[in-house]
């Protein structure tokens, strides 16, 4: 379609089955697909590109980096309001 390359037709058809399987049976995954796991409280999730691949936690490192900061500033304004 378009100026797409083959590698990201062949990405529109996979997202389409994806789709297609959802729709019709409520469950995305089906035969020559990765699976996509079902989200849950181990953060599993899909990493939709050329090439899929299952994965999880996948904004972990950035939620540490913000607790961290958050745990670095109310330790210092604790040291301010003595």
């Amino acid at each position: 379609a378009g100026d797409a390359t083959e590698e990201e037709n062949k990405l529109s058809r996979t997202v389409m089955r994806y789709w297609t399987n959802f729709a019709t049976n409520g469950n995305p995954n089906g035969e020559g697909l990765v699976h996509w796991p079902q989200y849950d409280l181990e953060e599993r999730y899909l990493g939709i590109d050329l090439e899929q691949k299952a994965a999880e936690k996948l904004k972990e490192r950035k939620v540490q980096f913000w607790a961290q900061l958050m745990k670095k500033t109310q330790t210092a304004r604790k040291h301010t309001d003595l």
